[in-house]
């Protein structure tokens, strides 16, 4: 026992003889970092990394009223302790326990000099008996006044910046011998708590903690009545927050990046963001929050990538990055339920196990049998179901009972290992946890993770990581490593079309969106909502040739909004964020695979049409997955039989009457500014009279063309008053019917 103990005390001897290390008190790197766009502009210089500083002063060049600030904040016995000061602990001890949980830490300037030269993170016991021992060492080998200064060089001031001569140029653009006063107690308490007390998000808790730290030094005599009351009232001029913040949550998550990645010596990052975009888009989402927020919808998010290199154009993450309350909550990141936004993924699953656009699902109401006895029974929006429904439709309109059956029969399991290799690292729990109701989008992803999966169908079935960073130079100008690529092929090419195909056809959407809605783009884009359980979630994801987009709105507090869907929330943003994307330069259509077919089927059954079917469509399968045979429900029926679900456009009776269904008399149309004429259209419809098997067209006066079943045109719209006449002679009868229509 007594060799034990000697051998203890020479341990502690040894220990606190040699030396402190000074690389673990002063920082080896020096220089700030630049996070500059996609042309090199500027976003923000952090002027410190990882706990080190850019700018070391000597204490001589801070100016006083700092140094009396910093003490009297942090450690009001620095100048007499040794490094320890038990009341301090004791009291803060005795406190915590009264309250039942840690309000004060009762550490010293020492100590935190301490905890920063070991990098301590932990509150717990044994780290702060650590940064004890530390301390004691270190205020046996240094002076008072070189731990001050390494204190106040690599003391965190908030918004990513360390050290006084740092801080006083980020908030005030001068030396930080040059504070006053009043500048001087904002700037220290500001290290107890960073986050808490940014100056820019604050609100009344900075300003109340900056005055009670001004009346301690009134009343203590550290400063007179004078200096005082023109502390008390000088306005605090800080450096205007937008030239200090471009694209603030896309930097944020740069530099978390970098963190995590470990990186010294970083003086310049050039990322993939597009500054003037970044801009607009901001203005855009605040403006379309301010419509919806009587609807309590409080807080939205949009991502842009680039469909070709999955570059990041544009983060924004929520309505007000400087809002105290929430605003840097970055709404692109935060995990919420994506509702039927993943659902194209399930489809895509489906197809690649041998299923055809043309198979039909039920979409009724169903009860599937659960593992614990009990049965999940989905319901489609507005509980209103459709019977059977063509794979193509009960995607294109988001029913929830087909994508229901298809997971049941896929396999939980097989989804889930589809989802996890698609990028969704967020749902990290097993299959069984999410059952059936994965498909209809009950576990949390983020933004980010839902845009870059959607972008394996544009990317033609190959899935890549997202890129947010081009290039990293050093101190000297050299480009350091830092690109890392990835590529694998997930998902057939040909199964990638056709799920963009049913994305981006709008007629296959009527069902439930009807046919003016706001995923109805003026050119080809593919495009999906969704919206989670109770609306607290509006999802809107989609693509063209060029770019990704994917807005989200809702609250970050998880608050039900007040009955908005994904169609009348997050789509109209959507909409608007794609119009702007391609204002000049409309995108080209969607390359289809060669070795894709084309087969003419019945609406109905989804068979091979026959003579007897009232409605078909042309439509494209994978080689080997059409269907065989005729339809076997109108094959054997005549024209005469048929039901009126299937006659659709085909009336009869003695008070039939052929009929323009659109447009209407006296409708008004408007060309969109932001689009190509070329790509905006009226669709005319017409209901005919049983017998007629062709109708002809005349608009204002001159024959614009003949059509036959479904007796539907498309035209490109031309400014102006028009009339609009519909010919068709059958039976015997003639039958005519005019509208009236301006076009603005």
């Amino acid at each position: 026992m007594k060799y034990v103990l000697l051998a203890t005390l020479m341990a502690i001897a040894i220990f606190f003889a040699i030396p402190v290390s000074q690389e673990r008190l002063y920082p080896v790197c020096f220089g700030s970092v630049q996070i500059c766009d996609r042309n090199g502009q500027l976003l923000r210089e952090v002027l410190s990394f990882d706990h080190k500083t850019s700018v070391w002063v000597p204490l001589e060049a801070v100016s006083p009223s700092m140094i009396m600030a910093t003490i009297i904040q942090e450690d009001k016995r620095f100048l007499f302790h040794t490094g320890v000061d038990f009341f301090a602990l004791t009291r803060a001890m005795f406190n915590n326990m009264k309250h039942g949980k840690i309000l004060s830490g009762g550490s010293t300037i020492t100590m935190q000099v301490a905890k920063m030269a070991l990098n301590l993170r932990s509150r717990s016991v044994i780290s702060k008996i650590l940064q004890m021992l530390y301390a004691l060492k270190i205020e046996l080998h240094l002076t008072k006044k070189q731990i001050l200064e390494i204190y106040m060089n690599r003391a965190p001031y908030g918004n990513q910046t360390y050290g006084i001569e740092a801080a006083t140029r980020f908030y005030f653009r001068k030396s930080a011998d040059q504070l006053s006063l009043g500048e001087s107690c904002m700037l220290a308490v500001i290290p107890r708590a960073p986050t808490l007390l940014n100056p820019y998000a604050s609100g009344q808790t900075l300003p109340e903690v900056k005055s009670r730290l001004l009346d301690k030094l009134s009343r203590h005599y550290y400063v007179d009545a004078t200096s005082y009351e023109m502390a008390s009232m000088e306005p605090l001029q800080l450096v205007n927050k937008d030239l200090n913040f471009e694209a603030p949550h896309f930097v944020d998550h740069i530099l978390a990046l970098l963190g995590r990645e470990d990186i010294l010596g970083i003086a310049r990052v050039k990322t993939t963001i597009d500054r003037l975009l970044q801009d607009e888009l901001e203005k855009l989402l605040f403006t379309t929050l301010e419509s919806l927020k009587d609807y309590n919808v409080n807080q939205g998010a949009i991502l842009v990538m680039s469909v070709e290199t999955g570059e990041v154009l544009a983060m924004v993450g929520s309505k007000d990055y400087f809002d105290a309350k929430e605003g840097q909550v970055n709404g692109c990141l935060s995990l919420r339920q994506p509702g039927s936004s993943i659902k194209p993924f399930l489809y895509a699953l489906a197809l690649t196990s041998g299923m055809s656009l043309s198979e039909v699902l039920p979409d009724t109401v169903v009860e599937f049998p659960l593992r614990d006895g009990t049965h999940f029974v989905p319901h489609n929006y507005g509980r209103q179901y459709h019977g059977p429904t063509r794979l193509r439709e009960a995607l294109a309109s988001s029913f929830n009972v087909p994508a229901v059956f298809l997971i049941e029969r896929l396999g939980v399991q097989r989804f889930h290992d589809l989802l996890r290799n698609l990028g969704f690292r967020s749902l990290n729990r097993s299959a069984h946890h999410y059952g059936l109701s994965l498909s209809l989008g009950a576990g949390e992803v983020s933004l980010m993770e839902l845009v870059n999966a959607y972008r394996v169908f544009a990317r033609k079935g190959v899935i890549e990581d997202a890129c947010t960073i081009t290039s990293i130079y050093d101190h000297r100008g050299e480009k350091m490593q830092w690109l890392r690529e990835y590529s694998e092929q997930v998902i057939p090419v040909e199964v990638a079309y056709l799920i963009t195909d049913i994305l981006s056809d709008n007629a296959s959407r009527i069902k439930a969106f009807g046919v003016d809605n706001p995923l109805h783009m003026p050119f080809a884009c593919a495009v999906k909502t969704g919206t989670s359980k109770d609306f607290r979630d509006n999802w809107c994801v989609g693509y063209t040739t060029k770019y990704m987009v994917g807005t989200w709105v809702g609250n970050f507090s998880g608050a039900s909004m007040q009955g908005v869907s994904g169609i009348s929330g997050a789509a109209p943003l959507f909409r608007d964020v794609m119009l702007e994307l391609h204002n000049q330069d409309p995108p080209e259509g969607f390359e289809q695979p060669t070795t894709l077919v084309s087969r003419r089927i019945c609406a109905g059954s989804g068979q091979i049409a026959s003579r007897g079917c009232a409605k078909t469509i042309e439509e494209l399968f994978i080689s080997g997955t059409e269907p065989r045979d005729t339809c076997w429900v109108h094959n054997n029926v005549t024209k005469a039989d048929r039901t009126d679900s299937d006659r659709h456009h085909i009336l009869k009776g003695p008070t039939a009457q052929l009929q323009i269904l659109n447009p209407t008399n006296g409708d008004v149309f408007k060309i969109d500014p932001h689009a190509s004429p070329h790509s905006q259209g009226i669709r005319f419809v017409i209901q005919v009279c049983e017998g007629v098997e062709e109708v002809t067209l005349r608009l204002d006066g001159k024959v614009i063309g003949s059509e036959k079943y479904p007796f539907e045109r498309f035209w490109h719209p031309t400014r102006g008053e028009h009339d609009l006449a519909v010919y068709a002679s059958g039976t015997g009868k003639e039958y005519v019917d005019r509208v009236s229509f301006t076009v603005y």
